[in-house]
């Protein structure tokens, strides 16, 4: 049966191409599907603000 999911292709630390598959409906492979990839910074653009932000101590 011919495999139709592609390969996560994200340069690794040897500067060469990952070797695994891609998670269903993402380019990347688990790894490589953090919290700093293409998919999660689009996301994070498009996620209501909380408006929790940091708060200022008085000086």
């Amino acid at each position: 049966m011919a495999r139709t999911q592609s390969k996560c292709g994200a340069l690794t630390t040897k500067r060469t191409r990952c070797q695994r598959l891609a998670l269903v409906g993402a380019s990347r492979c688990d790894i490589h599907c953090g919290p700093w990839s293409r998919e999660a910074a689009g996301w994070r653009k498009t996620k209501p603000k909380s408006g929790k932000g940091r708060k200022r101590g008085k000086k």
